[in-house]
């Protein structure tokens, strides 16, 4: 027994997994991968396909159905380096597609935009920004008030450039980050406004009176806040700008088909009945039974893939010593259930709890007895065989 012990631990030792790349192209003028054969299934993927000459980037999008306003499950982006003539493009998607399933792709193509496409899309925001800044102030009597907190008129500006850049994608990976706290900062100061002190602070004319005074101020004020964010918003916008020109939606394209499997083992146990380490008692016996895996390789880490819940039935009953065996309920041998690993390629480790029953001399199911039940722990290995299993999804 304590040779089984020792053979147990040093199976422990797992067993690298290596990641692969199945390559698909896909035809631009037919809108289909790999000439219209199925996505591959449960591995990492190298799609290529035309770039066109002009093309700088090349984004795909994976979504699980046909609508494509919800985030994608999946996205990634090829760039040509700038000195280059390719004309393909190769990208990797290292997210493993479920079998039997249906996808929705889409791939963006974006070329470099021109300095008057720049200048447009820099005023076209500045313009939305001042709009919505104009209409964000309460200029009363004696102050300034803004009709949101100041944090979420930021979380405004920000998704209104970020709108507006929509189509448009950035060659260096300068990503718009959002408005600094230095916009906030002044947002705050301009809430805080008062301008009973305008006449302190602003250059007056003869004739001007209190109200013109205030109004001055207050809109001196909102003017440096545009000023600001308009500086803000050039600096990505003046950077070296990818706007899109083509794209192609594939929609609900199917992924090949997998197999289902049923995972029987075969092994040897050993059960604890009493005592200690250096004097127990223990029984040993062939078992058999099936595996159900935490989860798929491919969907999840690999520790949760090679565990598994284990359950079967000893193939005799369970010697203790002489006048003490054990049989098993109903089935009338000692069934397991518990946990399983498999160390290594074919084989796995189950340790749980053996239901018993001693065993008086019958043989029939009609003699459980519930009061003759008892569980004690085993632990065993067994040599695991993945078997094909059609089964309806």
């Amino acid at each position: 027994m304590k040779t089984f012990y020792l053979l147990f631990i040093l199976l422990l030792s797992g067993y690298p997994l290596l990641a692969q790349y199945e390559t698909v192209v896909f035809n631009y003028d037919r809108t289909y991968f790999n000439e219209g054969q199925p996505l591959p299934a449960e591995s990492n993927i190298l799609l290529t396909g035309e770039a066109g000459r002009n093309v700088g980037l090349v984004e795909v999008l994976i979504y699980g159905s046909a609508d494509t306003n919800k985030e994608p499950l999946y996205k990634n982006a090829w760039k040509k380096r700038p000195s280059s003539t390719e004309t393909m493009f190769t990208l990797p998607i290292n997210y493993p597609l479920r079998g039997n399933e249906k996808y929705t792709l889409v791939l963006n193509y974006y070329t470099p935009a021109s300095a008057l496409q720049q200048q447009q899309l820099l005023r076209q925001l500045n313009s939305a920004l001042n709009s919505y800044i104009d209409q964000s102030f309460v200029v009363s009597r004696s102050s300034v008030e803004l009709r949101k907190h100041p944090k979420n008129l930021r979380s405004d500006m920000n998704a209104i450039v970020n709108q507006g850049l929509g189509l448009y994608r950035n060659q260096i990976n300068y990503d718009f980050r959002g408005f600094s706290d230095i916009v906030l900062d002044k947002l705050e100061q301009i809430n805080e406004l008062r301008l009973k002190k305008a006449r302190l602070n602003i250059l007056s004319r003869e004739g001007d009176d209190k109200r013109t005074l205030r109004l001055k101020y207050a809109q001196e004020q909102i003017e440096a806040l545009k000023v600001m964010v308009n500086q803000e918003v050039a600096q990505y916008a003046n950077a070296q700008l990818l706007v899109l020109t083509d794209s192609k939606k594939i929609t609900d394209y199917a992924t090949e088909k997998t197999r289902n499997v049923i995972a029987l083992n075969a092994g040897y146990g050993g059960v604890y009945y009493s005592g200690d380490f250096d004097n127990f008692s223990s029984a040993t016996a062939p078992y058999a039974g099936i595996s159900i895996p935490f989860g798929r390789a491919p969907f999840t880490s690999a520790f949760w893939a090679r565990t598994s819940i284990s359950a079967g039935v000893f193939l005799t009953n369970l010697e203790f010593g002489d006048d003490n065996v054990a049989t098993g309920p109903v089935v009338r041998r000692p069934v397991y259930v518990g946990l399983g690993y498999r160390a290594l390629p074919f084989v796995r480790i189950n340790a749980g709890a053996t239901v018993l029953q001693s065993d008086q001399g019958s043989n029939t199911i009609s003699d459980f007895n519930v009061d003759r039940v008892y569980v004690r722990p085993f632990v065993g290995l067994s040599l695991e065989l993945n078997v094909w299993a059609d089964l309806s999804r």
